[in-house]
C-alpha cells in the first residue's frame, strides 16, 4: 500500500463507466476528485473515454509482462498504488455500464484488501439505486469491501454544472462528507 507517512495523504481512485455522448456523471466525477484533493489527499480517475480498455479478451494477470499493452499497464499502475476506491456509476437497465464491469474484469490483485465506496447518479429521481447492489457484490468478490455510505444524486443535469460545481454547495459537500469521512476511517485502518 503506497502512503505519504508524513502527512497521512492517501491515493483514492474514482472509477467511472459512462461512455455516452453528453455524459453527465462525469460532473459528479469532477466534484469527487476536487473535493478529496481539498481534503489533501491524491485522487485519480479511470474513464473509460480515456483509458480506451478493448472488450475483455484476458486479464492484466495474463498477459506476458513485455507484451501488456500501455493503456492496461497504465491503469495497472493507478490501480495498484491506490488506497481505496470511489465507483461512480449510472444505472443501465437496473445494472452497471458495460464499460465499468469492462474495467473490473481486467484487474483483481489491485483491489483485494482495499476499501471502497459505491456513489450513483441518474437524470430522474432515483439516483441509480438499483445498481448498488451489484456494484457492491462485484467489489466484494474483488476483495474491495464497499462501506454502508456513498453519495447518491437524483437529477444530475440540474445538481451539478458543466464543471462539477454543485447548485447546493451546503447539501454536497453534507453528502460528500458523510461517506468520505467512513470511507477515510476504513482507508486509514486497512493501511496501518
Amino acid at each position: 500500500m503506497q502512503r505519504n507517512m508524513k502527512s497521512n495523504m492517501y491515493n483514492f481512485t474514482i472509477l467511472y463507466g459512462s461512455t455516452r455522448k453528453k455524459r453527465l456523471g462525469i460532473r459528479f466525477v469532477d466534484f469527487i476528485n476536487r473535493k478529496i484533493k481539498s481534503k489533501g489527499h491524491k485522487s485519480s480517475i479511470v474513464d473509460p473515454l480515456e483509458v480506451k480498455l478493448p472488450l475483455l479478451d484476458k486479464r492484466y494477470a495474463d498477459f506476458q509482462k513485455s507484451k501488456v499493452p500501455e493503456n492496461i499497464k497504465k491503469i495497472q499502475r493507478v490501480l495498484k498504488k491506490s488506497n481505496a476506491f470511489i465507483v461512480v456509476s449510472a444505472e443501465y437497465n437496473h445494472m452497471p455500464p458495460p464499460a465499468l464491469i469492462n474495467i473490473f474484469n481486467y484487474y483483481y490483485s489491485e483491489f483485494n484488501r482495499k476499501p471502497s465506496c459505491v456513489c450513483t447518479y441518474s437524470s430522474g429521481d432515483f439516483a441509480g439505486i438499483r445498481v448498488q447492489s451489484p456494484l457492491r457484490a462485484m467489489l466484494s468478490q474483488l476483495g474491495c469491501p464497499p462501506i454502508k455510505f456513498g453519495m447518491y444524486q437524483p437529477k444530475i443535469s440540474h445538481f451539478f454544472d458543466k464543471k462539477g460545481l454543485p447548485s447546493d454547495e451546503l447539501d454536497a459537500d453534507k453528502r460528500f462528507n458523510l461517506f468520505f469521512d467512513e470511507l477515510l476511517w476504513y482507508t486509514r485502518v486497512l493501511n496501518t
